[in-house]
């Protein structure tokens, strides 16, 4: 365990306590000198030394709080060697279709659902990529959450990447043929997965072609979560896209996908569902030591709440006095 500070400059901010003592103590002047010339007893010192303690208190806990400490550990991080996911989202334009001009995206909810199965997956290393008629990897597999986290954060948008055909429909399932071999993940990995996030409005494919790649050895399994609700519009501002209407087909394309592939489909909102059987087809947890990671903790506000309690203290001892 290792205290820091990162801004250490900042605690100079302590030396403000100064001026609500050179108050304090010009006041009291004041105050013992009225006190004598209508010979009235002052109250008890240590009545003055209390509040003295507590109005220095204020800037000395804000002038750590600015220095930023943080508590630095290290931790031995453990994780699967054989196993890896990943998380894939459909970035389609239908993607962007929702139930209002102000309720979260079909892709949104992607996001949000992916941000949950991580928690849960927490042991596997785990890579991002964007899919629409192509597949592009944002990150390999890691694992390191905050990574993760903000590549999720950053890099899946709406078109990311952009499709590179002319169709009504920009997605095609047929682009999953990209995990095949070792271009996504790491050479000699037994256990690969891949996560879909997808509207499953899809531009027609051969399935038995897309099954054919992805049953080579190593079989990469698939968990496709189908977020989609019947009509949801593509908004922009406040009109909805007179050229865009959800595709009541979309279930059962997803679910064909699943079955030609031997995996599982989902509805959106079922992520314990979906974590269970992505351990299923990961087949059983083994650890191993990956390495050592830093967990960063800041303390900085904790010691901003902190100063409230003298605040506090000063105002309840003005109003009994």
């Amino acid at each position: 365990m290792h205290l820091s500070f990162l801004t250490p400059l900042g605690a100079l901010f302590a030396l403000a306590a100064i001026v609500p003592l050179a108050a304090l103590w010009l006041n009291e002047r004041r105050a013992r000198r009225v006190r004598e010339a209508l010979q009235v007893a002052g109250p008890p010192s240590g009545s003055t030394v209390t509040t003295a303690c507590l109005l220095a208190s204020i800037p000395l806990l804000l002038g750590l709080a600015l220095s930023q400490p943080t508590i630095q550990t290290t931790r031995h991080i453990e994780a699967r060697s054989d196993a890896q996911i990943f998380y894939t989202f459909d970035t389609s334009l239908s993607m962007a279709a929702s139930a209002g001009p102000k309720a979260p995206t079909r892709l949104d909810r992607a996001v949000a659902e992916a941000e949950a199965l991580r928690r849960d997956l927490a042991d596997v290393p785990s890579g991002i990529a964007t899919m629409t008629d192509r597949v592009l990897p944002t990150i390999f597999p890691t694992t390191d959450s905050q990574e993760f986290a903000v590549a999720l954060a950053d890099t899946v948008g709406i078109d990311e990447p952009p499709p590179k055909g002319l169709s009504d429909k920009a997605t095609t399932f047929a682009a999953l043929d990209t995990f095949a071999g070792d271009a996504f993940f790491s050479p000699g990995i037994p256990h690969r997965l891949v996560i879909l996030f997808t509207d499953g409005e899809t531009a027609p494919y051969f399935v038995g072609d897309l099954r054919q790649a992805l049953r080579q050895r190593p079989k990469v399994s698939i968990v496709i979560v189908h977020v989609w609700r019947p009509g949801e519009r593509i908004y922009h501002g406040r009109k909805a896209d007179p050229d865009y209407r959800p595709d009541p087909r979309s279930g059962r394309l997803v679910a064909t996908l699943a079955a030609a592939l031997g995996g599982r489909a989902f509805g959106e909102g079922r992520t314990a569902q979906v974590a269970s059987a992505a351990k299923r087809l990961l087949g059983p947890a083994r650890l191993t030591e990956v390495g050592v990671g830093l967990h960063v903790s800041p303390l900085a506000g904790w010691l901003v709440a902190a100063s409230a309690v003298p605040l506090l203290a000063l105002i309840w001892r003005r109003n009994v006095a």
